[in-house]
Order: C-alpha cells, then structure tokens, then sequence
C-alpha cells in the first residue's frame, strides 16, 4: 500500500499532494511499469482521505499519461520514455530555439507507428479497402476513449467524424449549417479559419478577445449564427475563456446558436489542469467539438476530428452520407491502435515535458537578455508559444528585427488581427 505524509498545513490541495508523490514514485521507478496501483477506496483509507480526494489525483494522473484505468480491474503505471527531465536541462541557446514544426516530428515515434503499421495491414487485409462517410469505428471509438480520460468528455463513437485536416471539417461543416449562417471568429486568431470560411461562402464578424474570452458584448451585437473559438488557450495570445465567460457562451448558443470549440492543442497544457471543454459541460446540444492530430504527431498524419451534437448527427445521415471519408482506412486503423495501446499517450507526454523544459530554457535566456528587460510575458502556460510585450519607444518592426536578429523565432501579435489597430502594439509572438 502507497504511504504519503499529507502536509494538511500546505497550501497545495491534498489531491496535488497524493498526485505529485506518485508521479514522483512514477518517475523515480519505485512504482514499476505495469505495476497496480491501490484502489481508490484503498488508498482513500489508507491515507485518511476521501475517495473523491484521490479520484482527483488519479483523474490527473490518468490525463497527463503517467497511470492507465483498466475497466473493471483498476488503475496501472505506465512505463517512462527515457527523456530529460527537470535534472537534466537541455543545452540550448537562443539562437538555437528550434522551429515546433521542425521538433515535433523529430520526437514522433516512427519506430512505434511502423510496428502497428506492419501489425495492421497484416490483421486487416480486406477490411482497409473501405471506411464509412464518419470514419472507421475503431479510430472513433478509440478517440472517444481518450476524450474521456483526457478531457472528461463523454462522446458517443457515432457523434465523432474523422476529417483529413481541419478545412475538410469547416467543408462539412458549411454542408451541415448552410451557407447564409453569420460566423464569428476571434480577433486576433488564426487568419485560415476566417479566409477558409469565407472561400465557402459564409460570412464571417470579427470580435475581439479580451483578457477572460472573446467579447461577449460583441458577440450578440455581431448577429453570429456560430462562433468558432479556441476557449482553453487562444492563439495567439494564450488567453484561456474563464468560467464566467463559459456558460455565458452557452447561454447565447441555446438560442438556436452553435458553438465550434476548437481545441487545437489542448494536450499541450503545461502548467495547470485545462477548464472543463465546451462540450462536456453542455445541456443544450449546441456545441461542436473539434482537434486535430497533425499538431500532436506530425503535420504529415492529416487526421483531425469533430464530435456532433445528436441532432447535427441526424443532418450529416441525411445530406453527406454519401461521402467518402478521405484518410485513408490504413492510417485510421493503425492511428486506432496508437491510441487504444496507450503509445499516443506516452507521446504526448514526452512531448509535454519536452516543451516544458523548452519553455523554461526559453523563460531563462529572456530573463537574461538586456532586449527584454521590463517585458510582460504571458500565454506560456500551454501550447508551444508566448506573447512578450516590450517597453520600448522602437516601432514593431524594428522591434521584430532586434528580436530576430539574437535567433527566436518571432513575429507581430499585430500581424494575427484581420483590422490590426493603428498604432504599434510592441508585441511578439515567441515559439519555443
């Protein structure tokens, strides 16, 4: 039985205790790989806490891929890539911070994937030749699975739609809402989203995001039909949509409205456990859920997915039907078994902490260059970026040529706006 001093003093919650002693234990290899961990109940005794004290710890643990919940049998240690850790900083310069498109797939394991890969075409020979218009059962059912360890997300298999890439999922989309509905994007964003709707005919509002969430104020007096937001960190400024904000949104779609939640890089959160989605805390049926995997693995794996509400899912039986879906039945299958074998997870979570020593490296060199001296920085705690505000009388693109010219890579917050204010804002999006 797991024997912890819980520190009842402390300021830290008891269920962040229990869970950094075992993580601790984890990573130490005193708890094994493989190796059972105590029942809840157990453990709850044991320690002298409550049950829902230590569900939390596990439920935390589950997420960040360090233990794996085995229906009807219990909770189970998974192993540990052999990665840096804290003890073991990397060595690395600001001209040396890396490209996240370059890194990311350099850390993909495509020893790993080929093994499946190998595995599958030799299990399911026939089966490869079709997939229906939704995706291959296994890929969905494996992606509900992880939503609901990951992201507490109870999502039927048969409300989720594989997509290669985003764009095909805005397509269908489009399909699913018609072409007169009003969207609302975020100003700043990501330009694509709005410049992919449009090429669709859909007429797209800008509203601003403020320090808690897009402007709700803004949001009715644009007349959207839908908004597509990224509430659980915003690129590029890294806001994350406080609660408040959360339900109001909700409030405003059950009005007939739909809500996109783009959770683009929700298993990059790196300094604290991610809000509740959109989606799981949603009565009315009114939000779509959407991710990707092209960020997590490698831009060359082009499969991302969307989680339906029921009554959209009746529509898309209806009027898309006949599609094809367009990832391949290979890729599916084998994406499929990456997930349910637990491999997506042990990735991710090398890649979390791989980024986490990466931002603290980057947090560093900042803290020591004389160009950043008197900075705001902020939006560092997930993803692979930060905003740094400068006090500074240069104008912003001197600013981006002094920054640029010590090796980050940089560009202007002001670049992501549609509208960009007139006067210099001072402020860089940084990636590590």
């Amino acid at each position: 039985m797991l024997t912890y001093e819980i520190d009842r003093n402390s300021d830290k919650p008891v269920y962040i205790q229990i869970y950094r002693f075992i993580k601790r234990d984890i990573e130490s290899g005193r708890i094994k790989s493989g190796e059972k961990l105590p029942s809840k109940r157990g453990l709850a005794d044991n320690l002298g806490v409550s049950v829902i004290t230590v569900e939390n710890a596990y439920s935390l643990l589950t997420a960040e891929g360090y233990i794996r919940s085995v229906p009807k049998k219990g909770y189970y240690a998974e192993s540990l890539p052999d990665i840096p850790t804290a003890g073991e900083p990397l060595e690395i310069s600001a001209e040396e911070l890396p490209k996240e498109e370059e890194q990311v797939p350099n850390m993909f394991p495509f020893t790993v994937w080929t093994k499946i890969m190998r595995e599958e075409l030799t299990l399911k020979n026939t089966s490869l030749m079709t997939s229906p218009a939704e995706g291959v059962f296994e890929l969905r059912r494996a992606i509900a699975e992880h939503l609901h360890s990951f992201r507490n997300m109870d999502a039927d298999p048969r409300q989720i739609i594989i997509g290669a890439g985003t764009e095909y999922l805005y397509i269908l989309i489009r399909i699913l809402l018609g072409d007169k509905k009003v969207i609302a994007v975020e100003e700043p964003g990501y330009s694509k989203i709005a410049n992919v709707y449009e090429s669709l005919g859909m007429k797209c509002r800008q509203v601003s995001v403020e320090s808690d969430g897009i402007s709700i104020d803004e949001l009715v007096k644009s007349q959207a039909d839908v908004v597509h937001i990224s509430p659980s960190h915003h690129f590029p400024t890294g806001v994350v949509t406080s609660v408040g904000k959360r339900y109001s949104l909700l409030s405003w779609a059950a009005g007939g409205r739909y809500i996109i939640e783009d959770d683009y890089d929700s298993e990059f959160r790196l300094s604290s456990r991610p809000l509740p989605s959109l989606f799981s805390i949603d009565v009315s049926d009114r939000v779509i859920y959407m991710n990707t995997f092209s960020k997590s693995l490698t831009p060359t794996i082009r499969i991302s997915y969307m989680v339906l509400p029921p009554a959209l899912i009746e529509k898309f039986r209806g009027k898309i039907r006949s599609f094809s879906c367009p990832v391949s039945t290979f890729e599916q299958y084998t994406l499929a078994r990456f997930i349910s074998d637990g491999s997506f997870e042990r990735h991710i979570r090398r890649l979390r902490r791989y980024c986490k020593n990466r931002r603290e490296e980057l947090m560093k060199i900042i803290a020591e260059n004389p160009l950043f001296k008197g900075a705001e920085v902020s939006g560092s705690s997930a993803g692979m970026h930060c905003i740094v505000k400068f006090r500074t009388k240069q104008s912003d693109a001197e600013l981006l040529e002094s920054v640029r010219a010590t090796g980050f890579k940089a560009d202007l917050l002001r670049e992501h706006y549609r509208y960009p204010p007139a006067e210099d804002l001072h402020t860089l999006v940084i990636y590590y």
